[in-house]
């Protein structure tokens, strides 16, 4: 549940920052490229599954998840061992780079495969701050591109954890700074369901699976 507090910090976080003195950490040649589980470069607008590198008990891939009470706007879930979950496409801060590369500013959105109650985006963002757990949840209705101050909580990147493993960050580049929040991404219960949070700690352990069908063909289906 969101608190007066919490959201007044959050307003604190995006507004104080002008756009004179917000920067990106644009995807360029310097950053390595972030590979899928076949060892291919990740490729932005094309779909891939995100599931945890720990089977089992770790649980399988990210999806849209509806709490009871508050089904909209949905948060990000994670499906059980063997799901793979729904699939995401990736968008870099830097439009002319086609290649999502690490420790570069990424849009996350969930791309359903069949259509969905909720008129929300499917874009990931920080918010819906836990008062009693000190915690904030990764949910949609994001913000898609137009890189700045008011689209600071859409904002994500990828690091490095094995040869074909990673874990999320909510860590946007800001000059002149210090970004309040600055965290890996792990996953955590709710009461109700495995949800991504913000975490103090170390983040949770992905890969990346490319889908045969384009994004594209994917929305072709839903809509029809």
């Amino acid at each position: 549940m969101k608190t007066t507090t919490a959201s007044v910090f959050l307003l604190f976080i995006i507004f104080s920052i002008t756009p004179l003195s917000f920067s990106f950490g644009v995807a360029n040649t310097t950053n390595a490229p972030v590979l899928d589980s076949d060892g291919n470069e990740l490729r932005t607008g094309t779909p891939y599954f995100v599931v945890s590198s720990i089977w089992g008990a770790g649980g399988g891939g990210l999806a849209l998840g509806m709490p009871r009470g508050k089904p909209c706007p949905e948060v990000v879930a994670q499906r059980g061992s063997g799901d793979d979950g729904i699939p995401v496409i990736f968008s870099n801060s830097d439009s002319n780079d086609g290649v999502v590369r690490l420790s570069s500013d990424i849009n996350i959105e969930f791309i359903p495969l069949r259509p969905r109650f909720c008129q929300t985006t499917t874009v990931w963002k920080v918010d819906d701050y836990d008062h009693s757990a000190g915690k904030w949840w990764v949910i949609t209705d994001g913000v898609k591109g137009n890189p700045g101050a008011n689209t600071l909580t859409s904002w994500f990147r990828i690091e490095k954890a094995g040869d074909l493993d990673y874990t999320f960050k909510y860590c946007p580049a800001v000059r002149g700074t210090c970004p309040a929040l600055c965290n890996k991404i792990t996953r955590d219960s709710d009461g109700e369901m495995i949800r991504l949070a913000l975490s103090a700690g170390h983040g949770w352990p992905f890969f990346f699976k490319k889908l045969q069908t384009s994004a594209m063909e994917i929305e072709q289906v839903v809509h029809n």
